[in-house]
């Protein structure tokens, strides 16, 4: 897709958007909100090592520090690094730094939850990421503070960042079985 076909978030009428799964084997992730496309999340090898995330904004490349790093890099198209991903040691928690000064968390609130929630200490919890149940086809409802559109410009990054993480989790657990 161009991005010219995904529609921008200041266009957004709805703080509820859908995570659509398309593919088997291979799968991508596209940000919805029933009627237009917002985003969409995809994998250059079917290991989940390197994902791209295009929106209205641009596009960006996620991937390891290094072979054996936990830590995750947003990259540029051009290789220039504008943010790092770096899961915290002894818990659940993965702290995001973005090169323009933001700064902000991804954590389970409670230790059951399915939600994944996006907090900043500026603009505290900006989105919340739901992992539906059974469900294959809509795998996660994403939550989103509208009132936080013109003040974070990089929501939709932020939203499909969440996506990826929770898809790596998942499949970092399904390794280790």
């Amino acid at each position: 897709m161009i991005m010219s076909d995904y529609r921008n978030f200041d266009q957004l009428q709805t703080n509820i958007l859908s995570v659509l799964r398309h593919g088997f084997f291979r799968p991508w992730f596209e940000l919805t909100d029933g009627q237009f496309l917002y985003g969409k999340l995809t994998y250059l090898s079917s290991f989940k090592k390197v994902c791209v995330i295009e929106t209205a904004q641009g596009e960006w490349i996620i991937k390891r520090k290094g072979f054996m790093s936990r830590t995750l890099f947003i990259q540029q198209p051009e290789d220039v690094n504008i943010g790092t991903l770096i899961p915290e040691t002894w818990n659940r928690n993965v702290g995001l730094n973005m090169n323009d000064g933001f700064e902000a968390m991804y954590t389970n609130k409670t230790i059951f939850s399915r939600t994944n929630t996006l907090i900043s200490n500026q603009y505290g919890d900006i989105l919340d990421i739901k992992a539906a149940l059974w469900s294959w086809k809509k795998p996660f409802i994403v939550t989103i503070d509208l009132n936080l559109q013109k003040d974070i410009p990089a929501l939709p990054l932020l939203t499909m960042l969440g996506v990826s993480l929770i898809l790596w989790k998942q499949s970092q657990a399904a390794a280790a079985h």
